[in-house]
């Protein structure tokens, strides 16, 4: 026996088969403070000297993944500071960049490039990764 649908019907399973594999992407929202986007002009860095171990070249402030965890969109440049540690690089647009070692290990650490972008009220909008394996460690997807 074969059962007829009517064109509302139809419809409906037609929209369920194009927007049904958009389910998940559409219910997963961008984390503003995790993007990756090397794009941004983080700065570049260059051996001081040519025998220079690579390992040398960047130095990063030491922090958990639990304290980058801390911020949040909102913050003022000084709490973004109080989690983050002083910036190395202030740019003309208000954005901060941080040079963060974080544990990749429980022996290495992986030195990344984060950028906090801020409003013209002085509030936290935008975190940029350089790398998105850094983004993976805060977002705990990795380590």
């Amino acid at each position: 026996m074969m059962k007829r649908f009517g064109a509302g019907s139809a419809l409906g399973a037609l929209a369920l088969l194009v927007l049904l594999p958009l389910g998940p992407a559409a219910a997963q929202e961008k984390d503003p403070l995790t993007e990756v986007n090397p794009r941004v002009g983080f700065t570049s860095v260059t051996r001081s000297y040519p025998s220079m171990d690579a390992r040398y070249v960047r130095v990063g402030i030491p922090r958990e993944i639990a304290q980058v965890r801390r911020v949040a969109l909102g913050q003022s440049p000084e709490e973004v500071q109080a989690v983050l540690g002083r910036p190395a690089v202030g740019y003309g647009d208000g954005s901060w960049e941080y040079h963060l070692s974080l544990p990749l290990t429980r022996s290495d650490r992986l030195i990344c490039q984060y950028r906090a972008f801020f409003d013209g009220a002085d509030k936290l909008v935008r975190g940029v990764w350089r790398r998105p394996q850094c983004a993976d460690l805060v977002l705990g997807r990795a380590n």
